[in-house]
């Protein structure tokens, strides 16, 4: 029987969606799954989840000259392949044990471990990349194929990989609901504000800007931040306000667009129901090639400033047809089947040889 190890860092939210998008696909191929956070394997002080919180909410710029500079020749493997190899022993030991056919990491931290048990496992590895660009962070040796967000992804990672390189989109949670067309004229909107991960200071003055609104439906996910779900309910009274959704294609499909941070499974989920998105926000490092994907499909806009969101959304809503034009263009983009894709590259009648 098959054995699928699926392995997933949790930096933000999108590598373990992804991983547990992949696994629903599967579960019924009738194949054992294992679905892990490879901090399990790590010693309990190695916080790189709170490390990159840290890093997304108060250290962007740091993070864009990290980014740019180890893409254009800044070698990292001197310092990340020991650190990794010291403290991801146990995840050596465990795939070992488990002795998957397959191994399948949405992001790269868990691939390196697959190059030092590479001789010792039968399994085919194939890596997710998650966003709309690629680091060279993502090329791991060991690695037998790529699947990507899209084509322009796919032949930047050729030119540094000979593994194979399937186009598959950002895997998502499938929804088999139909898209709900956003209606051509829109007296009063609903826009759905999605807030949480912003660092906290951006957070409250998206909440401002987000003020002249008042007379169409707002509904505000705030994170777990008390004083910003505080500083909402103070400042859009009659707005709906939560801390996080169950289920955000509910609230995706109940807006007319959607205010977001160019996060690669956002984006995603919104280009798969259709929705028209305002990115607002800064997207440092990888978040940029899911702000230029979005924007170049036609699916969304960008606000020259923070303090234009208002403007921005009533200028959308005042023009007949433009949120609905800009939502079919989104579903042109998207991949609502990445999942599936994934599952067929590693057992459908063209499934991803093993690298010699």
């Amino acid at each position: 029987m098959d054995r699928v190890a699926i392995l997933y860092t949790p930096a933000g939210g999108g590598h373990r969606a992804a991983a547990n998008a992949i696994a629903a696909e599967l579960s019924s191929a009738g194949v054992v799954v294992d679905v892990r956070n490879v901090l399990e394997f790590a010693p309990s002080w190695f916080a790189y989840d709170r490390a990159w919180q840290l890093i997304q909410r108060h250290g962007g710029h740091a993070w864009d000259w990290l980014f740019e500079h180890s893409e254009r020749g800044l070698d990292l493997d001197p310092v990340r392949l020991p650190l990794h190899r010291a403290l991801f022993g146990a995840l050596d030991r465990y795939l070992i044990d488990f002795a998957p056919t397959h191994v399948v990491c949405t992001h790269y931290l868990p691939a390196l471990a697959v190059t030092r048990v590479r001789e010792q496992l039968a399994a085919r590895v194939i890596v997710t990349i998650t966003d709309h660009l690629a680091h060279r962070a993502w090329i791991v040796p060991g690695v037998d194929a790529y699947c990507v967000a899209d084509a322009g992804v796919a032949r930047a990672v050729r030119r540094k990989t000979r593994a194979e390189v399937i186009v598959t989109g950002i895997p998502i949670a499938a929804c088999k609901l139909p898209v709900r067309g956003v209606a051509i004229e829109l007296p009063r909107a609903r826009v759905l504000a999605l807030l949480g991960g912003l660092p906290k200071h951006e957070a409250l003055s998206t909440i401002d800007a987000l003020a002249p609104l008042s007379r169409h439906a707002l509904h505000v996910l705030c994170g777990d931040d008390a004083d910003v779900l505080a500083h909402a309910r103070k400042r859009l009274p009659l707005a709906e306000i939560a801390a996080r959704a169950d289920g955000l294609y509910a609230a995706i499909d109940r807006a007319d667009l959607v205010v977001t941070k160019a996060g690669g499974l956002t984006v995603s989920e919104c280009l798969a129901r259709g929705r028209a998105m305002v990115l607002p926000f800064a997207a440092p490092g990888q978040e940029r090639g899911n702000l230029f994907y979005a924007l170049d499909a036609g699916a969304a806009v960008r606000p020259s400033e923070l303090a234009d969101l208002a403007d921005t959304i009533e200028g959308l809503v005042g023009e007949p047809g433009r949120l609905r034009k800009m939502g079919a263009r989104a579903r042109f983009a998207a991949h609502p089947d990445a999942a599936a894709a994934v599952v067929t590259s590693m057992f459908g009648e063209q499934a991803v040889a093993r690298v010699a």
